[in-house]
């Protein structure tokens, strides 16, 4: 059923607006943090539910590079902050391998529930990339169905947030490294065009909505028969992927295979 536009108004990270009937704007409007994350995925779950809408669009600040809300790091001093100095802390200190392991799974998992609703989402789920599209916010638009950049758009495929073991690593990284190994370090609108991750470059951000102001009047059957056709075959088998990732024995493969790194 229809949602009341009331649903989309709590949220404090994220602009999650109606632009027309139809057509879901969510904006990304400041610097990220784990709770953007969250929202993120609240309102795809509120955007699948919703039968008035057809087309859901990311836009807003892409560019989260070296202050990943994912980041190891952030977790560990967040925890010491909070902890008393004592012998027992300080024997544990930053570089406890369970540590990192804990925060580390706890961080793959919400990563993993916002794969699974991107890759699963019924609508037509488009991002529009303005600026600078660095590291998480370059694995977010490569979970989309369709990416539009404006000329003035960069890509750079950050490595913060990604293992650097391929074996141990989470799926959900592995739609960003296929296009790392495509676009290189850096990367403008054109080649991002040339390489497959950008479906159109347009001048203005107004061609691009008038776009979609009319994917949005399409009528639902066609639309979800267009959208069975854009999605790339390497998707469903992502999708099955990541929910075989979650089981304990997928865990503590990832874990035995980093332990011999």
């Amino acid at each position: 059923m229809a949602t009341s536009d009331a649903s989309y108004s709590n949220f404090r990270e994220l602009d999650v607006r109606r632009r027309r009937p139809g057509l879901l704007h969510i904006e990304f409007q400041r610097r990220w943090n784990i709770r953007t994350i969250y929202e993120l995925m609240r309102a795809m779950d509120t955007a699948n539910a919703d039968t008035s809408v057809q087309v859901v669009v990311l836009s807003g600040d892409l560019s989260v590079g070296p202050h990943d809300p994912l980041l190891l790091e952030q977790g560990n001093a967040k925890r010491h902050r909070q902890l008393p100095i004592t012998k027992e802390t300080q024997a544990v200190g930053g570089d406890d391998a369970e540590d990192r392991y804990i925060h580390e799974k706890s961080a793959n998992f919400v990563m993993r529930s916002l794969a699974k609703k991107m890759l699963a989402q019924r609508k037509l789920l488009v991002a529009l990339v303005e600026g600078r599209c660095v590291g998480l916010g370059l694995s977010v638009c490569s979970l989309c169905d369709l990416v539009y950049a404006k000329e003035a758009a960069v890509f750079l495929p950050a490595l913060s947030h990604l293992d650097p073991c391929a074996q141990a690593g989470p799926f959900w990284t592995l739609a960003h490294i296929r296009w790392l190994l495509h676009l290189g370090e850096q990367a403008d609108a054109r080649t991002a065009l040339h390489c497959g991750l950008v479906a159109s470059v347009v001048s203005e951000s107004q061609e691009f909505w008038d776009r979609m102001d009319q994917y949005s009047r399409l009528p639902s059957p066609a639309l979800t028969a267009t959208k069975r056709l854009l999605l790339r075959h390497w998707r469903q088998a992502m999708l099955t992927e990541l929910r075989q990732e979650g089981t304990p024995i997928a865990a503590q493969g990832r874990r035995l295979a980093r332990s011999k790194l």
